[in-house]
């Protein structure tokens, strides 16, 4: 992608011109399946210039105007597969140093924009009304408003939606109320983010919604069926989690109000971090709170994401990393063990061995810092920026000492609070923060630009208690075929302990038909009501070429749709039986958002 400014994957000129503020007002049509209306853009010139470039794609644009309703001229000189190039031509009168004025550009989206999921009826918990959700990370707030869609620029904004009876709108920012109903039967809700964040996190949800309250600053929006198991999944641990993290980073949490809304399952995500409205998936309702530590994940990345954010998508690592290694003392913290925390860094070390298999063949993606010029951001996800991220913060920690490297976060947040930064002022941070210690070990360049797993592997320096048992139960499967396993063996196992067994036989597999109908007799596993060990299961089966789970992987692809599951489910099962994906791949189309469609659309519908 030739850009016009300095992110590759961006048109916008952000070094002449920046957005200072955004005020987006749009109305919801579910039978087009559009959203309407206008942005106002608050700009400034930070050098003289004639042209502003904003980023768009699959935007009708009506018209652009001044505020004093003055067209402004204005083309798509430039088109990539990542979006097209809005040129607006600055009146001559705001052209230089300093100037500030604002642009109103009038469009609606198109029911390709790819932020964008509408949600029949039938796809809802509810089934009586549509449900629409935007999903703008990494580069898809072009496909939802004019912006310069870069995370190297942040800005406020204010939020105005109109929707229909029944129906409540939520977006990202501090509630300021709602409008009387109109003669359309629509009613307008307002939200205003008075916080700096880049566009990828401006976000919006129209359903039939309820609302209940989890916390001193918490509520939960979701669903009326999905409600009342929402509220108990959550409501124990959320504001200890805040709290927490404040402790940890020394830094109180700068949002305000701390809400989520959980999802159809058909979102793409376990979670999203948007301001004061963490997007949950409503799989992540597994009845045991197994699995709040997404929850924990999100509340981190208030600080580690939103409040710092990596200023291009080659150093995701800085949201990503950060946010797991603080989410792992958050949970530590929270349980008051280190052997829980030591025990989440080797199930996520286990996720990483899978990922470096899976990314054998495009070592670029396995760097920490990858080169991502022309490939697009969701291409390149994995956990690589995760996991060897917070490793690496682990490694710091080991060198510095756990007390000392949270000091070192209290000054990082304190520093680059509503910035953009980079890797190697990272790097700079660090290295000044501690210049009266010996740092001379750190082989910074094979961290953070070197392929496959990290120089330190963790297996032989973490407490390993609480996985030493996982990994002898496995070790009975692997090696003797499970002959001496009872249905009992899990019964002492945290549902974390029971995925992390079956992590390290599918790191070690496959296994035999035989072994396999004797672990589904045993342990029950493909009727787990939490779907990361049901997920897993799959996954072993599908990988030990035991075709009679496809009907059961098929209903599996049928309810959820966070991408974590199902990329490594249709590639497997693309591998054993490609016709059975392809057909259980066509019937479900429709219920994944774009960034599932755009990965297997190539591959499963010719």
């Amino acid at each position: 992608m030739e850009t016009t400014g300095p992110d590759s994957h961006s048109y916008a000129n952000f070094n002449d011109v920046i957005v200072t503020h955004y005020h987006i007002s749009l109305r919801t049509d579910f039978t087009r399946q559009i959203l309407y209306g206008y942005v106002d853009i608050n700009v400034k010139v930070l050098n003289s210039t004639d042209k502003i470039y904003l980023d768009i794609k699959e935007l009708a644009i009506e018209k652009i105007v001044d505020r004093n309703n003055k067209g402004l001229v204005w083309t798509i000189p430039k088109s990539h597969e990542f979006g097209n190039c809005l040129q607006i031509i600055i009146p001559e009168d705001k052209r230089t140093v300093d100037s500030i004025f604002t642009i109103t550009v009038r469009y609606s989206t198109t029911p390709e924009s790819e932020s964008i999921q509408w949600l029949e009826p039938s796809q809802t918990a509810g089934k009586n009304h549509p449900y629409c959700y935007t999903q703008c990370q990494a580069i898809l707030a072009r496909t939802l408003l004019p912006c310069q869609d870069t995370p190297a620029i942040k800005a406020p904004y204010s939020i105005a939606i109109s929707c229909p009876q029944p129906l409540i709108a939520v977006c990202s920012g501090i509630s300021c109320g709602k409008s009387s109903l109109d003669n359309y039967g629509y009613v307008s809700y307002f939200f205003n983010q008075p916080n700096s964040v880049p566009a990828y996190l401006i976000a919006i949800v129209v359903g039939e919604l309820k609302k209940g309250s989890i916390g001193p600053r918490s509520s939960v929006y979701t669903e009326k069926e999905l409600l009342d198991r929402a509220i108990y999944e959550f409501s124990e641990d959320t504001e200890n989690y805040i709290q927490a993290a404040e402790e940890i980073t020394g830094i109180k949490y700068k949002w305000m109000t701390y809400d989520m809304v959980v999802l159809p399952s058909a979102f793409p995500y376990g979670g999203m971090e948007n301001p004061n409205l963490t997007f949950l998936s409503s799989s992540l309702l597994s009845g045991d709170r197994s699995l709040t530590n997404v929850v924990a994940h999100e509340i981190v990345h208030s600080w580690s994401g939103n409040l710092i954010t990596n200023s291009s998508w080659n150093d995701f690592w800085l949201n990503e990393g950060f946010t797991v290694y603080i989410e792992r003392l958050v949970m530590g913290k929270v349980a008051k063990s280190t052997q829980f925390r030591h025990f989440e860094m080797l199930c996520g070390y286990n996720d990483l061995r899978k990922t470096m298999t899976e990314l054998k063949d495009k070592p670029e993606f396995t760097k920490l810092v990858p080169n991502l010029n022309n490939v697009h951001p969701d291409d390149a996800f994995s956990k690589v920026p995760y996991e060897k991220g917070s490793l690496f913060l682990y490694y710091l920690e080991t060198i510095v000492g756990e007390s000392e490297i949270q000091n070192w976060l209290n000054a990082y947040f304190t520093t680059f609070s509503n910035k953009s930064l980079n890797t190697l002022e990272m790097k700079d941070h660090f290295t000044n923060h501690f210049s009266n210690k010996d740092l001379s070990s750190i082989d910074w360049d094979t961290w953070l630009y070197a392929t496959g797993l990290p120089p330190l592997n963790p297996t032989l320096v973490l407490d390993k208690t609480l996985s030493q048992k996982c990994t002898d139960l496995a070790q009975q499967w692997i090696q003797y075929n499970g002959k001496s396993a009872t249905k009992n063996d899990l019964k002492g196992f945290r549902s974390e302990q029971t995925m992390f067994f079956l992590d390290e036989i599918i790191n070690n597999g496959p296994l035999s038909h035989q072994t396999l109908d004797r672990m589904k007799s045993l342990y029950n596993l493909s009727n787990s009501p939490n779907v990361e060990i049901c997920f897993r299961w799959l996954q072993l089966c599908l990988k030990s070429n035991y075709l009679s789970v496809i009907p059961q992987v098929a209903d599996f692809l049928s309810k959820h749709g966070r991408g974590l599951y199902v990329k490594p489910l249709y590639k497997l099962l693309n591998t054993v039986d490609h016709e059975a994906a392809v057909k259980i791949y066509k019937t479900n189309r429709s219920f994944y958002h774009s960034v599932i469609r755009n990965v297997f659309d190539k591959e499963l519908m010719n």
